[in-house]
């Protein structure tokens, strides 16, 4: 049984596409928790 692996190479990108969406994902919630951790901050700050 022969696999068909002349096809293989338009399925390539996937593996360039994965590392950036984790990247992106990444970046995405480190903004958040930041934008988070600031905004606690504030509301922490100010006189009751």
């Amino acid at each position: 049984m022969a696999l068909p692996l002349a096809h293989i190479g338009h399925w390539l990108w996937v593996f360039y596409v994965i590392p950036i969406l984790i990247v992106i994902a990444g970046i995405i919630r480190s903004t958040r928790a930041e934008k988070k951790r600031e905004r606690e901050e504030a509301e922490g700050k100010k006189p009751r």
